[in-house]
């Protein structure tokens, strides 16, 4: 009798006794959203939309986008808050927690007012220093919370965004050099005048988003498809006149034959290039100079193509570099522990920063900040993101030899850091459990 009471209490209350699979349906609908969310953020940060955007309409602050892009995130973060809490232990999220930490202590160790015979004015230098900090801590905790995303996606189709940022961005880019002041007024601050940036304005930038687009696409890409859309990035890369981006491309061409992520086809295709490229290196150099709207720019262009031939350092950008490089070593040497602070190398007598980020981040941070380096390049090199090892290489190398000529990866470069949660984040390492169920499955299981 008992026996029989309990069969039929169990009957009528399966929810109480049996754990029940979420539907498929459902289960589906969470990885579309992952994948659809992981699109949408990286088209946006890899074409620098937040700041483009910014540019043409100053009602479209940046932040808009950077919170409509968590706002999609946090509703993954309180269903999947068990995987969350997991995912706050990996090696990438402590890492961006402690850079996050630091900045945070930096900044609340100095106030943005002044004393003076009993009145408080407001610093300006201070307070634009504590608002350059309290926004690469921003971006820090974006890229953290991006991450998490990333970690609990059972699958990378949301890579397949790079096959259209690769025809588009080095498009972009080639159009801007035909066609300077189209998609950007050129005398807009940042902008360099004769060399295309696009939707980056700063042609370093647009070099290096290039790069990682290119590096992140070959991922899903087809390894015979791969050659034409990298000759196409490193024609665009070519137009930006950026020194360390064409040189870290025919360094990936290298290794992408070595390790054979390329086909063997590639060496013939980049004989055919250089002699192209070495037959009209002339009549290129004539073309710049020809041209009225690089009037201005034509010594500091021309010097950049002169460097390949003979190797020498005679522009003012290399000037400056190597000044500032001095000054940072100098600041780090005055304290060599704990830094200067953040944002110390942004405000000081120089016109420019280090230009060189292991040099940065010592100086701002002192042997903490050394170390942080040295932990992200031992995670991109350990990095399972990519099967294939000749790109887990590349991504390794740009992150280390980009290191020496750029100091933003941190801050206005925010790709940098989208690409290091993206790759050492351990995506779709999340524990495999049973998604939450909807609202009406769990009223269902309480009647």
């Amino acid at each position: 009798m008992n026996h029989e009471l309990a069969a039929h209490n169990e009957a009528r209350l399966p929810g109480l006794h049996r754990p029940q699979t979420p539907p498929r349906t459902d289960r589906r609908f969470f990885v579309r959203y992952h994948t659809l969310l992981m699109a949408i953020a990286l088209g946006t940060m890899y074409a620098n939309l937040p700041i483009y955007l910014y540019i043409l309409d100053a009602r479209l602050l940046p932040k808009f986008i950077y919170f409509g892009i968590f706002g999609l995130v946090a509703p993954l973060m309180v269903l999947r808050w068990q995987a969350f809490r997991d995912y706050l232990m990996s090696p990438f999220a402590l890492w961006a927690l402690l850079l996050f930490s630091l900045n945070m202590i930096y900044l609340a160790g100095f106030s943005a007012s002044v004393d003076v015979a009993g009145a408080a004015f407001m610093d300006m230098q201070a307070e634009a220093r504590r608002s350059m900090i309290a926004t690469r801590a921003q971006y820090i905790l974006f890229a953290l919370f991006l991450g998490f995303v990333a970690y609990i996606s059972p699958t990378r189709m949301y890579l397949r965004i790079m096959f259209v940022l690769m025809a588009i961005v080095p498009c972009a880019v080639i159009i801007d050099f035909a066609n300077p002041g189209l998609l950007y007024p050129v005398d807009l601050t940042g902008a360099v005048l004769g060399r295309a940036a696009a939707m980056f304005i700063n042609p370093n930038l647009a070099g290096e988003a290039i790069l990682h687009i290119v590096v992140l696409g070959f991922a899903v890409l087809d390894r015979r498809c791969r050659m034409p859309l990298f000759l196409l990035a490193g024609v665009a890369i070519l137009t930006t006149f950026s020194r360390a981006a064409i040189i870290a491309w025919v360094v990936l061409l290298g290794l992408f034959i070595y390790k054979k992520t390329l086909p063997k086809s590639a060496a013939i295709s980049l004989t055919i290039a250089i002699g192209i490229l070495l037959v009209f290196i002339g009549s290129f150099e004539s073309y710049i100079s020809s041209r009225e709207e690089f009037e201005d720019a034509a010594t500091n262009i021309l010097s950049r193509l002169n460097f390949f031939s003979s190797f020498t350092f005679d522009d003012d950008s290399s000037e400056e570099r190597a000044g500032v490089i001095q000054a940072g070593w100098e600041l780090f040497l005055q304290n060599p522990l704990f830094g200067s602070g953040a944002g110390a190398t942004h405000f000081w007598r120089h016109r420019g920063s280090t230009h060189n980020q292991l040099l940065l981040l010592a100086a701002e941070y002192g042997v903490m900040g050394i170390l942080l380096w040295g932990w992200m390049l031992i995670m991109l090199c350990k990095s399972s993101f990519f099967s294939d090892r000749g790109l887990r290489y590349a991504m390794a190398f740009l992150f280390a030899f980009m290191s020496m000529f750029t100091h933003q990866m941190f801050d206005a470069a925010s790709y940098w850091l989208v690409t290091f949660a993206l790759v050492c984040a351990m995506p779709g390492s999340a524990p495999a459990g049973p998604l939450p169920p909807w609202p009406r499955q769990r009223m269902a299981r309480l009647r």
